[in-house]
């Protein structure tokens, strides 16, 4: 018998699901940001006309159908007066789907369209999609439109709804009565409640002509009012989650009125650079620096706090990226963090990072450390983090090539994934970004970013980051950036990857890396960086809606309405 040792290699891939969010950064960290912020308004919930329709489509089942011949259920009910609803505005519109999309069913409805359209049987017709009434119904029931004992999840997925015991709450009866009185003498509503559920193509097209995703916006009476004030937490104070929602629905109202009075255009991107920077930079280098009303300025704050993790976030994935690029290119054979680390010594990519960054390179990107990074003319006792953070506030403004926002894009243009500003660029948006949040740390705002973490091995978050550099590795600052990336992907890129992957999976089947002792090997790559900020564009669609924005040829400005319940509520 040999003594010899045999070690077992990879010898082929091992074949993966698909793989979304890597590291855990959206689902347990954005989401739940955004979901504090942005309560109720979900990436899925982007019309604001869904939210008085589902309420009264309850209300209609209960008077005209429950309990009567063809009764097959709330569900089904509300699946068939959903596509009527589809179906008439697609109609309505001469096959285009309403003004601003979001109508559930419309591809569908569109191919049908172009079919024979005089005797529409709404029992057998079926739009291929997920009914809206799965996306809306948690939002619904948190605004207090449904009675129940707790609240629903405030995710960004869809959840089957599957009750018959749905029971409206006093106001939800109200917002469906306002919806009713608008839609309730048509013929197609009538028909669509009673067997054999047939109606014509023109009666469907009054429905969305009168009760229409779109044409809520030019409705002044009815619902709209009433869904304004369900928003803006006029009925009844019901949290502080709902008060959030109220306060960044004014703030994206305050940025939009100060962005478009200056003759600027206005978008996440302007909300972004308002809330973290406190200006925003054009391409010409024109300046604009918002105000941001007093009573906003908690707000405002917690919202810079949500970019803080999305910056980390981008940072994180765009190593990840990075690294299973490398991986990719070495195939089966693999490599070491130290040896893919070491690229960062390399003199041309110190070149291309200068040329990239306009930084000023007196050695080895490799050897340089994040408090170098802070510009020579700077005074400060580069040893003391909160020193060092209340400087690079100061010095790395939006217009600085070492912005985040500029960061940003630079990776998740994917221009250098593989190469080694791939590793050297997400990086230092890494970096930068923690030393910035630093002087935050300790602050009410920090803490309550802090909160979002509740197991501090799974959720990354930029003071939890922060916490375990500062205790693992000291001054971790000072850490030659080769070390700090070596430190960054084996802890909170490697490990982490495999710890999410196990925990969305027990075979682990959504893992992009295989890991043979200190050597790794890529299953798989991943370019989907960075998620955005998804609720701030349906909440910014919702406030169209409601006409307190309008859109023009892609430009939002607020409407006299607008500008008049922005002073209400910052009056009040």
């Amino acid at each position: 018998m040999s003594d010899e040792v045999i070690l077992c290699r990879w010898s082929k891939r091992l074949p993966l699901t698909d793989v979304q969010d890597p590291l855990g950064l959206g689902l347990r960290g954005s989401t739940r940001l955004a979901s504090l912020l942005l309560h109720c308004i979900t990436s899925i919930t982007p019309r604001a006309r869904y939210y008085s329709f589902i309420p009264w489509c309850v209300r209609d089942y209960r008077s005209r159908e429950r309990g009567r011949p063809g009764d097959l259920g709330l569900r089904e009910a509300i699946v068939r007066r959903e596509r009527a609803l589809t179906l008439g505005c697609v109609v309505h519109h001469g096959g285009q789907p309403c003004v601003g999309g979001g109508l559930v069913g419309v591809l569908e409805a569109q191919r049908w369209f172009g079919e024979d359209r005089n005797d529409v049987d709404l029992g057998r017709i079926r739009l291929s999609t997920v009914p809206a009434v799965d996306a809306y119904f948690n939002s619904i029931v948190n605004l207090g439109c449904i009675l129940t004992d707790d609240e629903r999840p405030d995710v960004d997925e869809e959840t089957e709804f599957t009750f018959d015991d749905v029971e409206l709450s006093p106001l939800g009866e109200r917002l469906a009565d306002a919806y009713g009185s608008l839609i309730d003498p048509l013929p197609a509503v009538r028909k669509s409640a009673h067997l054999p559920h047939r109606c014509t193509a023109d009666e469907l097209a009054a429905w969305g002509r009168t009760g229409g995703l779109c044409e809520l916006s030019a409705v002044a009476e009815a619902d709209r009012g009433m869904l304004r004030d369900i928003f803006f937490d006029r009925y009844e104070r019901r949290g502080r989650s709902h008060d959030f929602r109220r306060k960044s629905l004014l703030l994206t109202l305050a940025f939009c009125r100060e962005f478009s009075s200056a003759g600027w255009r206005f978008g996440e991107a302007e909300f972004a650079a308002a809330v973290y920077f406190g200006e925003a930079v054009s391409a010409d280098a024109d300046r604009f620096t918002p105000i941001v009303p007093e009573s906003l300025a908690d707000i405002a704050d917690r919202w810079r706090m949500f970019y803080f993790h999305h910056y980390m976030s981008v940072g994180l994935e765009g190593m990840f990226s990075w690294l299973l690029g490398e991986l990719d290119a070495l195939e089966l054979g693999g490599g070491t963090i130290e040896g893919l680390a070491a690229t960062l010594d390399s003199p041309a990519l110190t070149r291309a990072f200068g040329e990239l960054t306009a930084w000023e390179a007196g050695e080895s990107f490799g050897a340089v450390t994040t408090a170098d990074l802070l510009p020579r003319e700077s005074e400060t006792d580069r040893s003391q983090l909160v020193a060092l953070s209340q400087s690079f506030d100061a010095a790395i403004t939006s217009e600085h090539p070492l912005a985040e926002d500029r960061l940003e894009r630079s990776v998740r243009e994917g221009k250098f994934a593989h190469a080694g500003l791939g590793l050297a660029v997400p990086l230092v948006l890494l970096a930068v970004t923690l030393v910035r949040f630093a002087r935050w740390f300790d602050t009410g705002v920090g803490r309550w970013l802090a909160g979002v973490a509740t197991d501090r091995y799974l959720d990354l978050v930029p003071p939890v980051l922060l916490a375990d550099l500062a205790r693992d590795h000291g001054t971790w600052w000072e850490l030659p950036m080769r070390q700090l990336a070596e430190r960054i992907l084996g802890r909170y890129v490697v490990l982490h990857h495999r710890a999410m992957a196990y925990e969305k999976s027990k075979s682990g089947g959504r893992c992009l890396l295989q890991i043979d002792g200190r050597r790794l090997v890529g299953a798989g790559r991943y370019d989907r960086i960075g998620l955005g900020n998804p609720r701030l564009r349906s909440a910014t669609r919702i406030l169209i809606d409601l006409n307190l924005l309008a859109e023009t040829d892609g430009e939002i400005a607020p409407t006299s309405e607008g500008l008049r319940l922005e002073r209400e509520e910052l009056n009040a």
